[in-house]
């Protein structure tokens, strides 16, 4: 493949990891560049270990937390790393705050976007920072929106698998092998306290969705992987 510029928008300070960290650093390992933005530090509603041990402490405090936390993660991954710090739960952004991060998007010109699936009837800010993404994308597309700017052109866009795809109707259509760094991305977990219980389940999942991309292409290598969705369909002159 061609040098991709790959651009992971994620709600909360760590979701980046849990949900596509294997494909991050399957993609930095190659030489791509991948830049993650943080909506919020999921200081509020993504930090209950912390509150919980540290009763009191201040949300500026679990920022800080969420932030070294991230970075860490980040670090061991390979990839860049920025955050918006708007508030989450709920998470609600002005028109402004779109067209801030559709410049931001504009003018780092990402071939491929992960972010978030548009539905999860567990944690609401998820599905908004989805449509908060797809919003920015359409400005960043067109050339009446910062005009100055060329205008985004050919970036694909997939979802990645919320924390309960059953509930939600996530089927995916893609598959990452991410055997070879996975490794990597526990590491990168093992990093994380304020969501330690999520170690173990993104570690399962990655082993389930090894197991279905295995059988699916009939390759005993495939240990583990990460699922997405396409948000935009396939176009092309042949099958791929």
């Amino acid at each position: 493949m061609g040098k991709e510029k790959i651009l992971v928008i994620g709600a909360h300070a760590l979701d980046f990891l849990w949900r596509c960290g294997g494909t991050i650093a399957k993609y930095t390992k190659n030489n791509h560049d991948v830049k993650v933005i943080n909506i919020t530090y999921g200081e509020r509603g993504e930090s209950d270990g912390v509150w919980e041990m540290n009763p009191d402490i201040t949300e500026r405090e679990v920022k800080e937390i969420r932030k070294k936390e991230a970075e860490a993660a980040s670090g061991i991954l390979g990839a860049k790393l920025d955050f918006l710090d708007w508030s989450d739960h709920l998470l609600t952004v002005t028109r402004e705050q779109i067209l801030e991060l559709s410049k931001t998007i504009k003018e780092y010109q990402p071939s491929i976007i992960l972010t978030h699936f548009t539905s999860d009837t567990l944690n609401f800010d998820h599905p908004v920072a989805a449509n908060i993404v797809l919003n920015a994308v359409r400005c960043a597309k067109v050339s009446g929106v910062f005009p100055e700017i060329e205008p985004l052109r050919n970036v694909g866009i997939y979802m990645f698998e919320p924390a309960q795809p059953e509930f939600v109707g996530f089927n995916p259509n893609i598959y990452i092998d991410i055997t070879d760094v996975m490794e990597q991305k526990c590491a990168a977990m093992e990093a994380i306290s304020a969501q330690e219980y999520l170690i173990s389940t993104y570690r399962l999942r990655a082993n389930y969705r090894g197991e279905l991309a295995r059988k699916i292409v009939h390759n005993k290598k495939i240990e583990f992987a990460e699922a997405f969705c396409r948000f935009y369909p396939y176009v092309g002159n042949e099958f791929c």
